[in-house]
């Protein structure tokens, strides 16, 4: 009896000592994830459908750069709470088309945002004045950007490049378009710039201004944009296309795909990925698979 306890209490401590050694090689996987979310930049490219939608996180605090549409506000309130988001430093909504400004009121009033930029539009709709009052009741400071503005939290810098003074606020083409930089490191954010805003882009700013690694391509990757001009000049080394699964606009166009992948970019598709996530330590961007995180 007395030999048999004992190679029972051997068993037993060597199943203690494996399920340490496993539970220690979890938390170094979890240490490496930790790091990894540690990153300086975060960016997250939320699938809201047809529509689109960001969230940089960084020290400092968290900026949205778009909302989608009001079909996709519930979910949308719900990643964003169990991301950890209660505020945001930033909102940014490119345009006052629904499939960008549809979920602001909801978002705004369940993540108060100290600043809201917009592109200036005077244009008049349901979404518009639900976006208005949002604005209104939490008490952010609404601003018309332009050209040339910039701002910084910690080590991200945000640059408006669109819309430039003395053009058209109405319209695609009237997007807010935003560079982002930490460190070497660059996004552009070009909300659904078409052909006209790219030309402009184009005349205005040299390829170091224009030059991202990560590109969030514009309109959703219509036909109607991201002209081959103007990936020469962006260079992207991987490029997020924000769409929902069988829209009915046939976005992305399979020209501007084409185009994409001819300029060397990795692709990445909401409809097909959703939720994506790339990260930056400052020199160059690295994709992270959801899955291993949560």
């Amino acid at each position: 009896m007395k030999t048999y306890l004992k190679h029972q209490n051997r068993s037993v401590l060597l199943r203690a000592l494996f399920a340490l050694l496993l539970v220690s090689g979890l938390l170094l996987l979890l240490g490496c994830r930790t790091e990894e979310s540690a990153a300086p930049l975060q960016i997250y490219f939320l699938d809201v459908g047809q529509g689109d939608c960001a969230l940089l996180r960084t020290a400092q605090g968290d900026i949205l750069i778009d909302a989608g549409p009001e079909s996709a506000q519930e979910s949308l309130v719900h990643r964003l709470r169990s991301l950890g988001v209660t505020s945001l430093r930033l909102a940014i909504f490119t345009h006052p088309d629904e499939d960008h400004l549809g979920g602001a009121d909801g978002v705004l009033e369940h993540f108060p945002a100290e600043q809201v930029w917009v592109n200036g539009s005077e244009e008049s709709s349901e979404t518009v004045l639900a976006f208005l009052s949002a604005v209104q009741k939490t008490g952010a400071a609404l601003r018309a950007v332009r050209a040339g503005e910039r701002i910084r939290f910690g080590e991200t810098e945000l640059t408006v490049l669109a819309p430039m003074a003395g053009t058209s606020f109405e319209g695609n083409s009237g997007s807010v378009i935003v560079r982002v930089t930490c460190g070497e490191a660059s996004a552009l954010f070009s909300g659904d710039a078409e052909l006209e805003a790219e030309e402009a882009l184009l005349e205005r700013y040299g390829r170091e201004m224009l030059s991202a690694g990560l590109y969030k391509v514009s309109h959703h990757g219509a036909a109607n944009g991201s002209s081959e001009a103007f990936l020469r000049a962006v260079r992207p080394q991987y490029a997020v296309i924000c769409c929902g699964a069988e829209n009915p606009y046939g976005h992305p166009n399979g020209a501007t795909l084409l185009r994409l992948a001819q300029a060397g970019a990795e692709i990445y598709r909401t409809d097909l990925c959703g939720d994506i996530l790339f990260v930056t330590e400052g020199t160059e961007w690295e994709r992270i698979e959801l899955w291993q995180r949560y």
